[in-house]
């Protein structure tokens, strides 16, 4: 990426499992990703970071949000055209089947003490969660509240 960091790579393994390829060696944990690349922690580095941590926790079932106005613009786009005489059916997910975020508590990825925050989007739903990851520990991912 620059001069303090190695060269960062997410990617699958050959089994599926998600993988980060930190300089030439690959890990499936957030915490050896930390180890082979400390720099990760800096708050200057906290995109690649998160970038980092969420793809190891869930591949490509999250997406990082980095810019939560275009999040918002978009979450309501897909909620105000939404077909509310459609019948629910197995598979078929609605926004308003979940309600609506406060938006103002999603921020860009952050540095909060020495806890990494960021927001991402379950990719099937479409709803927001807030994921925490202290250190030494694995990253909590808990959906936003959500109101009609």
């Amino acid at each position: 990426m620059t001069d303090d960091l190695p060269p960062i790579e997410v990617d699958f393994a050959s089994n599926g499992a998600p993988v980060v390829i930190i300089g030439q060696v690959e890990t499936f944990d957030p915490l050896e990703a930390i180890r082979l690349a400390p720099a990760l922690v800096d708050p200057k580095w906290v995109r690649a970071y998160a970038q980092v941590v969420n793809h190891l926790a869930h591949g490509s079932d999250f997406d990082l949000i980095m810019d939560p106005a275009a999040f918002h613009t978009k979450y309501m786009a897909t909620y105000d055209t939404e077909d509310l005489g459609e019948e629910v059916a197995p598979g078929a997910v609605r926004l308003h089947n979940f309600g609506i975020p406060d938006f103002t508590e999603i921020t860009p990825p952050a540095m909060v003490g020495t806890n990494l925050v960021f927001f991402a989007e379950n990719v099937f739903m479409g709803i927001p969660y807030k994921v925490v990851m202290a250190p030494g520990a694995q990253p909590q991912y808990v959906p936003l509240g959500l109101k009609e």
